[in-house]
């Protein structure tokens, strides 16, 4: 997959996400998301990688979408334990499932990898708030291409100038 080995910025992860510096370093202080991927060195810059993006993308959308911060938690708790996290966020990324978390809000959270499974959870009765994580990935893997394709085109035009200048010069 183009995505896996890319690192991004703390800059680059507030234009992805829409969320700002503090609430990443607030993220990354309780232990909810922090970045996975540092030199190991003190006051070194933090880097995200994808995974870490798109788990910051969907705690951002529950928020949105009203679901208390201690829930949120919670549930990103609950799913590193029971689901290994990193399975099925990865599942989504790749497109080889349609990767749902289906909750209450509460104390019910399943992830679902089909229309089946989402279909018996909501035989049981009671209110569910469906995010599809899936949807989530597609959306950032698009702003990925768009914030790379940015970062192109500056580079391009920095060297651009760059060669410009240095013929100038040469020429007088």
């Amino acid at each position: 997959m183009f995505l896996i080995d890319s690192h991004y910025s703390v800059l680059d992860v507030e234009k992805l996400t829409e969320l700002k510096r503090h609430a990443l370093d607030y993220y990354a202080k309780i232990g909810i998301f922090p970045p996975s991927i540092s030199s190991g060195k003190k006051g070194s810059r933090k880097k995200y990688s994808v995974l870490d993006i798109l788990v910051l993308q969907v705690v951002s959308e529950l928020k949105r979408r009203g679901m208390p911060f201690k829930r949120i938690r919670s549930a990103i708790e609950y799913l590193r334990e029971s689901h290994n996290l990193e399975q099925p966020f990865h599942a989504a990324l790749d497109g080889r499932h349609n990767v749902r978390i289906l909750t209450d809000c509460k104390n019910t959270f399943y992830i679902c990898f089909n229309d089946h499974e989402v279909v018996e959870y909501l035989k049981n009765g009671g209110q569910y708030m469906l995010l599809d994580v899936s949807d989530v990935a597609f959306d950032l893997k698009e702003k990925i291409r768009a914030l790379q394709l940015y970062k192109r085109r500056k580079e391009s035009r920095r060297f651009q100038q760059l060669h410009f200048s240095d013929a100038m010069q040469m020429s007088v």
